[in-house]
């Protein structure tokens, strides 16, 4: 009798742990509060807000859905991004690796200026790169990084006629980080650190001559209005990211850590074609000749450097590289050179070298 007790015990404390294990694996959906970027922006419309909004959801069984609220709306500046996710006050967010390099000059490595003079090339070092940052998000700053996000080129709006590249000189030009103020500032003209928003008035008003943003972000903001002439020089790509906090990362199921790590690669592919479709078109809308899609048509003046002033930067280009370089450290460089570098056939030279 005694026996068939402690057998039926047995089976019931089984029972009981099974069913625990099931109500672990079959917990309640999961909400997340996500802060992905500029909602004015035609890839938030295109690729975040479907993403969060549809495909995780759907990809999930309804387990994951999102709550999702653009930057601007969150009244964040942007250089914040990482420590709030390490503190978890952001629960899932996107951010600007130039915005945030104050936290860590490593971040810049995946878009140092000059280095991509198209989108493919952005993604082929963004791809390269991508472990390095992984692996350092994760190990100094309690960060998992979950998916590359990239804008469209970054290029000179500007007041007034300019057809070379000596016509920056002299220039003042609105930047938005160290590694863009260096190269404007080897081209002989004034950087300026300036707020996205303040742009238009500041050109109005003479405090800037020009200002380096998307050729897509400038014409969603109208800039054409203040800005007659586009210099198509790629400087960068503005690559951002999308990361959840470590700690919260590894609060959440095996089985939810799996979808989100196949899902936001989805969001990734989808964040660089949507990005390159927006590319395509951004050229033509600014200056109103050709196939204008997704912006609207402007009648800017564009000029874009030619052979020879693009072998005339490559030389700027590997110098910046190269402080970029000594700021960060031989452990920065040896990396970037393993993977960035022996991808694209660029090697930079460590501090001392």
């Amino acid at each position: 009798m005694k026996l068939q007790l402690l057998h039926g015990g047995v089976l019931a404390l089984l029972a009981c742990a099974f069913a625990a294990c099931s109500q672990a694996e079959e917990r309640p959906p999961l909400e997340l509060n996500v802060i992905g970027g500029g909602s004015h922006n035609y890839s938030f419309r295109a690729a975040e807000r479907p993403f969060w909004s549809q495909t995780l959801p759907a990809a999930s069984g309804g387990r994951i859905t999102a709550r999702l609220r653009g930057l601007s709306e969150t009244g964040l500046k942007g250089p914040e991004m990482i420590r709030l996710l390490r503190a978890g006050a952001v629960e899932v967010g996107m951010g600007v690796f130039a915005f945030v390099a104050g936290d860590d000059p490593a971040f810049e490595g995946i878009d140092l200026p000059g280095m991509a003079a198209d989108i493919d090339t952005a993604r082929t070092i963004a791809n390269a790169y991508k472990p390095v940052l992984q692996q350092r998000m994760a190990e100094r700053h309690g960060v998992k990084l979950l998916a590359t996000v990239p804008y469209t080129a970054q290029v000179f709006f500007c007041r007034d006629e300019i057809n070379q590249l000596d016509d920056l000189r002299g220039r003042k030009v609105r930047v938005r980080g160290r590694n863009m103020a260096d190269l404007v500032a080897a081209l002989g003209a004034s950087p300026v650190t300036l707020p996205f928003a303040e742009v238009v008035t500041a050109m109005q008003t003479g405090v800037i001559d020009c200002a380096v943003t998307g050729i897509g972000s400038g014409n969603a903001a109208k800039w054409y209005d203040v800005a007659n002439h586009l210099y198509n020089l790629p400087v960068d790509w503005s690559l951002g990211f999308y990361a959840i906090g470590l700690n919260r990362w590894q609060q959440l199921t095996p089985k939810t850590r799996q979808v989100l790590l196949e899902q936001t690669q989805v969001l990734e592919d989808a964040l660089w074609q949507e990005t390159a479709r927006e590319n395509r078109y951004a050229l033509a809308c600014n200056t109103g000749v050709g196939d204008c899609q997704i912006h609207r048509p402007a009648h800017m003046q564009a000029h874009s450097p030619t052979t020879a002033e693009r072998q005339r930067l490559q030389e700027t280009v590997l110098k910046i590289a190269e402080d970029w370089g000594q700021r960060c450290g031989a452990e920065c460089v040896e990396r970037w050179n393993a993977t960035v570098g022996k991808t694209i056939g660029t090697h930079l030279r460590a501090s001392g070298n």
